[in-house]
């Protein structure tokens, strides 16, 4: 027989071999790394997998029974997948989550795994792992489970920077002629003015408008030194995004007092500092608005990959966002929904068990009433031989007034008056129904 081709390592090897016996049951009997394994084999046609938990089976095929008649010889193997790569197998085989004993997470680097599984090839588009505690803040217990994945979503297109600027975009403009809000150095304005400019096309391009940072919403009462930092801002469907270009100083600058150590004229960003700004060349470029993080994202120069060059990150990012945005959104939605069917099953249960409720306490009070009516039956039969001996006026009256009596009681008395039985139970009000829904509020899923 021909010699199969495909190579494996000595795990896959093992668990090959076991499936081909027909799985014993006494092989592998704790954990789940042989079943990931085996689905490594089913990827490449050599057992083949199903069902989960205590349905899943595994047979080989006919290019496994082959493989193992005539396997490689020694030497010829393939290294182990990487333990980031068994993760995201493990997760995926768990149906999507695992859950980790203080004592397990303490034996792995769990947290460097999920991080270098973001680049795993075996990682499902759109997902990447995430790990968070559960059981309270001083549990060491954690969960790994699939999140969203927005970056794989978006490309990061060319963004043009000009090599000339025969008309600037009015907001660029106004950057260039404010001395006061550069943040560079007079040899590199031109580059940084560039920059901005090309920010402002691709911006105008993707439909975003381009705000002057006078007239930003979101930079409205900052006093001039705050908005002439945020050299623009684009207006989005998520609200604006502030931009900021400004060269890193470099170390080593002396001190300097801002009343006293510089000449008239020198602009306002330079006598804000408390050193003596150094010129490196090096530009940072700062962005700032709805979902970035702590003091916006930073793009700097690096000796691979310039300012220019990340530009095309800048705008993905924001692509990013808006698929966050719209994500969350959805999100929000089917939990709303979902709460909003939640509350009202749960006030159809609270109805029915506040009617149940009612019709118990109506029993009870019917059985209460009737040893109390039965008590007075006797009294009502000893007052009746007792007016016998009164004169006939008396007896007459009292006789009349005892019949009353006993009217009212068969007329309270169930046994005698069965229509009082069944009760008749009104709708309750939301009050009435708060002691039957626990922590839902009888005012709506949102109160």
């Amino acid at each position: 027989m021909a010699k199969n081709p495909q190579q494996l390592n000595q795990k896959q090897v093992d668990v090959l071999t076991w499936v081909g016996a027909g799985c014993p049951t006494d092989v592998y009997t704790e954990g789940w790394e042989h079943r990931i394994i085996a689905r490594a084999l089913e990827r490449r046609g050599l057992v083949s997998v199903g069902g989960r938990g205590p349905t899943w089976v595994a047979t080989i095929t006919t290019a496994g029974r082959a493989w193992l008649e005539s396997p490689p010889a020694p030497g010829e193997v393939i290294p182990e997948d990487s333990e980031a790569d068994r993760l995201i197998a493990e997760v995926i085989e768990a149906g999507g989550s695992i859950r980790l004993s203080a004592s397990e997470y303490e034996a792995r680097p769990w947290d460097k795994l999920v991080r270098l599984a973001v680049r795993s090839a075996k990682r499902p588009h759109g997902k990447q792992l995430v790990i968070e505690r559960v059981g309270g803040w001083y549990s060491n217990e954690r969960e790994i489970w699939f999140g969203e994945r927005f970056e794989d979503y978006v490309t990061a297109t060319p963004v043009p920077v000009p090599q000339r600027v025969g008309k600037y975009h009015p907001v660029v403009k106004k950057y260039l002629g404010n001395k006061n809000a550069h943040y560079v150095s007079a040899e590199h304005l031109t580059r940084a003015g560039h920059i901005l400019q090309a920010i402002a096309t691709e911006a105008e391009r993707r439909g975003m408008k381009v705000v002057d940072s006078d007239k930003a919403k979101k930079n409205q009462g900052q006093p001039p030194f705050k908005r002439e930092a945020k050299h623009l801002w684009l207006a989005t469907t998520l609200g604006e995004y502030s931009i900021m270009i400004k060269e890193i100083p470099g170390s080593g600058g002396a001190k300097r007092n801002y009343y006293t150590d510089y000449p008239k004229g020198t602009p306002r960003w330079i006598r804000a500092r408390q050193t003596e700004f150094i010129s490196t060349g090096k530009l940072e470029l700062i962005l700032d608005g709805p979902r970035t993080q702590y003091k916006g994202e930073h793009f700097r120069d690096a000796r691979s990959k310039t300012v220019e060059v990340k530009l095309p990150e800048v705008f993905a990012l924001l692509d990013k966002y808006v698929l966050e945005a719209e994500w969350a959104e959805r999100e929000r939605q089917r939990k709303e929904a979902e709460r909003q069917v939640q509350w009202e099953a749960a006030m159809a249960k609270a109805k029915l068990d506040y009617a149940r409720h009612a019709r118990w306490e109506h029993f009870k009070n019917l059985a209460e009433g009737s040893d109390a009516l039965r008590g007075y039956r006797v009294f009502l039969e000893s007052a009746q031989n007792a007016v016998a001996a009164l004169p006939t006026e008396a007896r007459v009256a009292a006789t009349d007034y005892l019949e009353e009596m006993h009217s009212i009681i068969d007329e309270l008395d169930p046994i005698a008056s069965p229509s009082l039985i069944v009760p008749v139970v009104p709708d309750p009000t939301p009050e009435q129904l708060k002691p039957f829904l626990g922590a839902w509020s009888p005012y709506g899923a949102k109160s």
